[in-house]
């Protein structure tokens, strides 16, 4: 469970302002956008949700991330090319919390 305040500076970051801001970050839950390719340049881990995008050509290749995709609750571990697309809206909340908490209770450096 976290703890802390939540800031929510939806909107009023500029892109080195964000960058600087996941490089910072111990988890990020994003979609495949522009803050999953600034966490993976940053090596924060995440919890990347995908829907219809194939995470084949899309996923973070080297940094700690799990990507979770349609209904399977567990991170995916293969890719391929060419993949069904999927509604976002099947990737669960307990899929991502799990996700959150597996990579949460890495120790960190």
């Amino acid at each position: 469970m976290a703890t802390g305040s939540v800031i929510d500076l939806s909107g009023k970051t500029d892109l080195l302002t964000l960058g600087a801001l996941i490089a910072q970050a111990r988890l990020l839950v994003t979609v495949d956008s522009a803050p999953l390719h600034l966490a993976a340049a940053t090596h924060t881990p995440q919890v990347a949700l995908f829907g219809p995008t194939n995470p084949f050509h899309w996923r973070p290749r080297e940094s700690p991330a799990l990507i979770l995709q349609g209904e399977s609750g567990v991170p995916l571990q293969e890719f391929a090319p060419r993949e069904p697309r999927l509604p976002m809206k099947q990737i669960s909340t307990r899929a991502v919390i799990d996700a959150m908490d597996s990579l949460l209770s890495i120790p960190t450096m």
